[in-house]
């Protein structure tokens, strides 16, 4: 799990490859909270807290490619 933490709390580089790659990652993310609702998102404590984590994985996925953007 750390691996993960670790994954997608480093800051991404700037470059094509990488505006590339968040763009996938949001995609990614924005599917699996897609699938949590689809499935009955918050039915239990897990869903919930792997709902939480997905939009706040998304959101810093999102700010960083603002900065990319501006």
């Amino acid at each position: 799990m750390n691996e993960v933490i670790d994954f997608y709390t480093q800051p991404v580089p700037h470059s094509q490859e990488h505006r590339s790659r968040l763009l996938q990652e949001i995609a990614f993310l924005e599917g699996r909270l897609t699938r949590l609702d689809a499935t009955g998102d918050g039915d239990n404590a897990y869903e919930r807290a792997l709902g939480r984590t997905y939009h706040a994985l998304l959101g810093l996925r999102r700010r960083e490619l603002a900065t990319l953007n501006s």
